[in-house]
């Protein structure tokens, strides 16, 4: 038995909520139960929290209260009347910033949280810690669809400079260990050198799953397939979050870690928005968050571009919030019994959409599927830069079965799929990353209009 997971489930867990007033258990099982009801009873919930949320804003927010007029209709149907709000763009939040905040907050009391930035937008926002609790509470409902309890010990291969810094100290470090149960490998340190020392702190701690970006766990997924080492411990699954999961790396880190790729859809700015189930799909947790999916003339039928309303968020409310974000929906549900709707995939990001000068589109996948098409060897990372129309960089980390005839056929390739455009070659050692540490494997510098 794991004493420190047994300690803190039946320790530190009932001791917060005694002397603090923590409801993250409680929040728990009431997802557990609400997502093994009927789809009305959700849809129930969310549309009179949706509502709740509305009214809100109309009285209290500065941002909204133009919008009064509409309290009659949110009233009626919440769902319906959202749609007379405006889609709200990073840029005019980040421009408007105090605009958002409620004129019923104190601001002593509130948690300052900001997203890395890593499409060059950094966002900062208020919270309250009952928005914290919800979000808390559906990372569980996820996690304990694969079997993971709270306190299971996790190994989090982390990117993010200011939460790396934060646990570097003594008391972060006891906070890690001893009450989440949990210790951070920086995927900075993830390289041939630090992979002996990396092993022995794995195997030390002994984790029951490992938490990541895909780029970080993949990265030592490769690394330990190369030279040779044998992943014995037995692990519930691998959580990827926070990048795009890419099927070449699902597959790599379920062979070498011998468990299932469990993905978890989130961002800072919307807490956690979707998760994936046992049976493949990504169920969106739909009593946390409003979604919207829009459709835009630079994306296929199938694909949308996500809308998110956080409606526990009542420090800082964003309605119809544009994350910039990609899905595919899906129409066909799920046959598992968890009653939340589901998406078909995370696509990528809006401005990791390329463009060909004859108005094709191409998603986040685009390279990979060539890759998977050819089989490539050559690559150990890349990222796929459109910098205009008609010209593209592709950089390349070799891999150790490097053959450059084969980089010749993919450059072709890409070129005939743009329409001819120029795409040059660049080797380097690494790929750039932003404060957030997250890899970004496409990336279009120029906006699209039609």
């Amino acid at each position: 038995m794991d004493m420190n997971a047994f300690f803190i489930r039946n320790i530190i867990f009932p001791l917060m909520e005694k002397f603090k007033g923590n409801t993250i258990r409680k929040k728990f099982k009431f997802l557990q139960e609400l997502c093994y009801s009927s789809k009305q009873e959700i849809e129930s919930f969310q549309k009179e929290e949706l509502k709740n949320l509305l009214l809100y804003c109309i009285e209290n927010v500065p941002a909204y209260k133009g919008f009064k007029y509409l309290k009659e209709k949110i009233e009626k149907d919440p769902s319906e009347a959202i749609g007379e709000f405006p889609v709200l763009e990073k840029k005019n939040f980040i421009k408007n910033f105090d605009y958002y905040l409620s004129e019923r907050v104190d601001i002593s009391k509130c948690i300052l949280n900001r997203t890395g930035g890593s499409t060059g937008e950094p966002v900062k926002f208020y919270m309250d810690r009952e928005t914290v609790e919800w979000y808390e509470a559906a990372r569980y409902l996820g996690l304990s669809w694969w079997g993971i309890n709270i306190g299971d010990r996790c190994l989090m291969l982390w990117a993010s400079r200011n939460d790396i810094r934060n646990s570097n100290n003594l008391k972060e470090k006891i906070k890690e260990r001893f009450l989440k149960n949990r210790i951070i490998i920086s995927s900075w340190d993830i390289n041939e050198k630090n992979l002996k020392e990396i092993i022995r702190k794995i195997k030390r701690f002994k984790p029951l799953y490992i938490y990541a970006y895909p780029s970080a766990v993949y990265k030592l997924a490769y690394l330990l397939n190369e030279n040779g080492v044998v992943f014995d411990l037995k692990l519930k699954g691998v959580v990827t979050t926070a990048e795009n999961l890419y099927e070449y790396q699902r597959e790599l880190i379920q062979k070498v870690f011998k468990c299932p790729v469990i993905n978890e859809y989130g961002a800072r700015d919307a807490g956690i928005i979707a998760y994936q189930c046992p049976h493949g799909k990504i169920h969106v947790m739909s009593p946390n968050i409003y979604l919207e999916f829009v459709k835009t003339e630079s994306l296929d039928e199938k694909r949308r571009i996500l809308l998110a309303t956080d409606l526990h968020n009542f420090v800082m409310p964003r309605l119809r919030y544009k994350l910039g974000d990609i899905v595919s929906v899906d129409e066909e549900g799920c046959d598992c019994n968890i009653a939340f709707p589901v998406i078909k995939e995370i696509d990528g990001r809006e401005d990791e959409v390329l463009i060909t000068r004859s108005g094709k589109c191409y998603d986040s996948h685009f390279l990979t599927t060539i890759m998977r098409e050819m089989e490539v060897e050559s690559i150990l990372q890349y990222q796929l830069i459109q910098h205009s129309l008609d010209n593209l960089t592709l950089k390349i980390i070799k891999s150790d079965k490097f053959n450059e005839n084969e980089i010749h056929k993919i450059l072709k390739l890409i070129s005939e799929k743009m329409d001819g455009a120029k795409v040059d070659v660049e080797y380097v050692n690494s790929i750039e990353t932003g404060p957030s540490g997250k890899t970004r494997y496409v990336i279009r510098e120029f906006n699209f209009s039609k």
